[in-house]
């Protein structure tokens, strides 16, 4: 109730101007912390403990879920009085994840990340991709293809993020290719796949119809909204590393809408709408997945190249090509193995290695062929523990949170972005 009741106050110090506060005196604070009953009770404790007064007070919830809830509060107060506010300083930062002030620190220069909507409508405009697909392959030789492919791309660039999603009017050769390796895929994946990713995938049949047609993205998109918050950005191909995973930040995941080619529907040198729709959208569905999801695209914004690169492999490694224990058998899970005959055959011929992040961030991979190795956790859990342990590790000059309420993403400090290539 005190949340919503400071929530509602966000413009407090506009409302009740400050009075009796001089102007020279006032620090702000920024504090991260645990959402625990009386949390906020025993924050402003300290402050009368310490008589110092505060003259702004702005509070927000870092994530939307019950589950390991946080907090940040920014409160403007008086230090007239340094010894007393050091001595406030240090039992604040007792207990409590971060504790900031606008101390004279230099301000951080970082790469460009998107802050808010209209920052994410220009992902896949900004960054030059270096691709490293198979150019022999028949979807890039077959020029009737490559028309059609470029046709489509053509529709998805045009997309407005936030705006309805352009439909596409799929051919008879399309919707066979779509039906015949979905098939296949459900065929293959049912006893290789874990529960939670078939779970969801199957409810998602239901809905939309997905063994009969190609799916529509603007359907997929209301379905995930329904479900999780997640979005869909229509976009023409290959996203930097940078803007894929940015994107998930805002809960956002950028889609392609062409089809693989009909003579190899087992295979997809570049992710297509299979990959995209079968692979990753049953993971997005799912609560703790998505909110996972939009975790890593946190940390990756504004972090440099090294540990961009370390996310980007992680992310490979769990949500791309994972797999998790299952009543002691080994289930895949990653988006790479349930949109790939050929990954589905590989996969219980495949070597296996206990997944550790701090081990396997700096591990490269292929991206033309099956993976020789997949990485495992012992369960689901035990994915998202070592993942936000990882995550905790990095070291980035500013905090970032999720404004669910802006859509907008915020720096507990200043800030100052440079656009880069990847």
């Amino acid at each position: 109730m005190l949340h919503k009741l400071l929530f509602s106050r966000r413009n407090f110090s506009s409302l009740y101007p400050k009075r009796n506060f001089h102007i020279d005196y006032l620090k702000d604070i920024q504090i991260i912390t645990n959402d625990y009953c009386q949390s906020l009770k025993h924050i402003y404790e300290s402050f009368s403990t310490h008589k110092i007064k505060l003259s702004d007070i702005q509070t927000m919830k870092l994530n939307r879920t019950d589950k390991d809830q946080r907090l940040i509060l920014k409160l403007t107060v008086e230090e007239r009085d340094s010894y007393k506010f050091n001595k406030l300083y240090q039992e604040l930062q007792n207990g409590r994840d971060e504790v900031l002030t606008n101390k004279n620190s230099k301000i951080p220069i970082v790469p460009w990340f998107p802050r808010d909507e209209n920052d994410v409508k220009s992902l896949g405009l900004l960054m030059v991709v270096n691709e490293e697909n198979n150019q022999y392959h028949p979807q890039f030789t077959d020029q009737e293809y490559r028309e059609r492919r470029e046709q489509i791309a053509k529709i998805s660039e045009q997309h407005v993020f936030g705006q309805k999603i352009p439909s596409i009017d799929y051919t008879q050769q399309e919707e066979a290719t779509w039906k015949k390796i979905y098939s296949i895929l459900r065929e293959k994946g049912n006893p290789l796949l874990a529960k939670r990713y078939l779970k969801n995938l199957e409810k998602i049949e239901k809905a939309l119809g997905f063994k009969y047609k190609v799916p529509q993205l603007n359907d997929i998109d209301a379905y995930l909204r329904a479900e999780t918050g997640f979005r869909i950005k229509a976009t023409h191909g290959i996203l930097s590393q940078r803007e894929f995973l940015n994107a998930l930040a805002h809960r956002v995941f950028c889609c392609t809408q062409y089809i693989r080619h009909h003579a190899y529907p087992e295979y997809s040198p570049e992710p297509d709408l299979i990959h995209e729709v079968v692979g990753h959208i049953p993971l997005f569905a799912d609560k703790e997945i998505a909110d996972l999801s939009q975790e890593i695209g946190i940390l990756s914004c504004g972090v440099e190249q090294k540990d961009l690169s370390r996310l980007g492999t992680l992310y490979w490694f769990t949500l791309e090509f994972g797999a998790c224990k299952e009543n002691g058998q080994i289930k895949g899970y990653g988006a790479g193995i349930a949109s790939s005959t050929g990954e589905l055959d590989n996969f219980h011929i495949a070597n296996y290695e206990k997944f550790d992040p701090f081990i396997h961030a700096d591990r490269t991979y292929p991206t033309q062929i099956v993976q020789p190795t997949y990485l495992y956790c012992e369960s689901f859990d035990e994915v998202i523990q070592e993942l936000r342990m990882f995550g905790q590790s990095l070291q980035k000059p500013f905090g970032l949170y999720y404004d669910f309420v802006e859509k907008e993403l915020k720096a507990t400090k200043v800030i100052q972005t440079h656009l880069q290539n990847p």
